[in-house]
């Protein structure tokens, strides 16, 4: 409060001119703003914080030192995730807050797309981040001048209805017919609003099928709806690409401090079915082999990441097409719809090979894979494979089990954590409306 006295007090005889950059706008314009955030999205969600610590616990990668080492062993703490938490409600949801009010507010230029565009990612980025923390403050926050700076945790069942709410008006945004302003500066899509809108459906399809426990069938059938407006080929990808001024956030992790390797759980497992993929998930070791480091071993002799995953100029892969199928696989299996489960599973196989290896081979497929009776363990075992590289393995499991892990031979927990912790930086400053939770306490829609 006497921050605020004096600030009042101050502005009646200092000029409020006298620091204002004539050469600094005071509005940026959406075409600035948007590859910022855009940027942000794929960094904080496909970085080392994340993806590498997600792909730890689910033995694609295994850590052999420092903080790869640690974390495998499921010890992660609340300063751990500090960077992470902060740069998502400041670089995502606040920028992207931003943004929304200039396309919708800004006189002589209101532009829907460039609003729905934004939506978008913030609903993504809200759903991957409730799937990490459960309860956020969310209802509170983005209130302009009315910004609450300790604000109450919406219930992660509130977060998921606000989520399918943003993605609902982002889609209705993008489909408007009046627009003022191109969508400039798009780096994901070139400003191509139909492809905007199935990643909001394929995005809606993946939330959707994560309910599955709360909502059973319904869940199946609304994940089928949405999909059908989603993705229709892997030319559809959502993903942030990177280039040499500013490289794959993966590749950055590898180049400065390299303390994971690939996890024998994930290269036996390709091995094991003469997988395409795996010469691009992987590199070959000294001795020109594609070798796994056991579970704890700390071997750092092992297969590095491969350039699919920390190619410098990779794109991050935020959302497949692959993904979608594997979503329909899934929800036909489990509808009992066995032919459509069949197609779906395949050409779910099919998009990952075609969009990491680049060539299909049918002999390939019938032998390994399409000789065998679809099972539930089957489409988890092929989605795990597929959506390497993402958090997407990670939530997956929770909610199904699947594939079975065993556990990590130097485990401080008895168990896989089932969460995140908060922040340090939240516990400090919003401590009274955080909740008590540990990395070992379920989420809401995991039963």
């Amino acid at each position: 409060m006497m921050l605020l006295l004096s600030v009042a007090s101050c502005e009646k005889w200092i000029d409020t001119d006298l620091n204002i950059d004539p050469d600094a706008p005071a509005e940026v314009p959406m075409k600035l703003m948007l590859p910022a955030i855009e940027q942000s999205y794929g960094y904080l969600l496909a970085g080392f914080d994340l993806v590498g610590t997600t792909n730890l616990w689910m033995q694609q990668i295994d850590g052999v030192a420092r903080q790869g080492h640690t974390i495998a062993r499921y010890q992660l703490l609340p300063a751990d995730v500090n960077n992470t938490w902060n740069s998502i409600y400041t670089e995502i949801f606040m920028n992207g807050k931003l943004l929304v009010n200039v396309a919708e507010n800004t006189e002589g230029s209101y532009s829907p797309h460039n609003a729905g565009v934004a939506k978008v990612i913030i609903g993504a980025t809200l759903g991957v981040a409730t799937d990490f923390w459960g309860d956020m403050p969310f209802s509170e926050g983005f209130r302009g001048n009315e910004n609450v700076l300790t604000p109450a945790f919406d219930t992660q069942e509130e977060i998921y209805d606000t989520l399918n709410v943003i993605l609902d008006n982002a889609i209705a945004d993008l489909s408007s017919a009046e627009n003022a302003v191109d969508v400039d500066g798009d780096v994901i899509y070139g400003g191509d609003v139909d492809l905007w809108k199935k990643a909001a459906y394929s995005i809606k399809a993946r939330h959707t099928l994560q309910l599955s426990g709360v909502n059973g069938n319904a869940a199946y059938t609304a994940a089928l709806a949405a999909a059908a407006n989603g993705f229709t080929s892997n030319a559809d990808n959502l993903e942030v690409p990177w280039e040499s001024a500013n490289h794959n956030p993966m590749f950055q992790f590898m180049e400065q401090r390299g303390d994971v390797r690939m996890a024998s759980t994930f290269v036996d497992l390709l091995e094991a079915q003469d997988d395409p993929r795996l010469p691009f998930y992987a590199e070959k070791d000294d001795n020109e082999e594609y070798r796994g480091c056991i579970i704890g071993s700390q071997d750092e002799s092992a297969s590095k990441l491969g350039e699919y995953i920390a190619g410098a100029e990779v794109s991050t892969v935020m959302m497949s097409y692959a993904e979608l199928k594997f979503i329909e696989a899934e929800a036909h299996f489990q509808l009992g719809h066995t032919t459509e489960a069949e197609a779906a599973f395949e050409a779910g196989v099919k998009a990952s090979v075609e969009r990491v290896a680049g060539d299909w081979d049918q002999d390939w497929f019938d032998t390994n894979l399409g000789s065998q009776t679809l099972s539930l363990e089957l489409i988890m075992k092929e989605k795990y494979i597929a959506t390497f590289g993402t958090n997407q393995a990670y939530a997956d499991y929770r909610r199904t089990g699947l594939p079975v892990l065993e556990m990590h031979p130097d485990a401080v927990l008895s168990a896989i954590p089932t969460r995140f912790p908060y922040s340090q930086n939240e516990m400090d400053y919003n401590g009274d409306n955080v909740p008590s939770v540990t990395i070992s306490d379920k989420l809401w829609w995991d039963k």
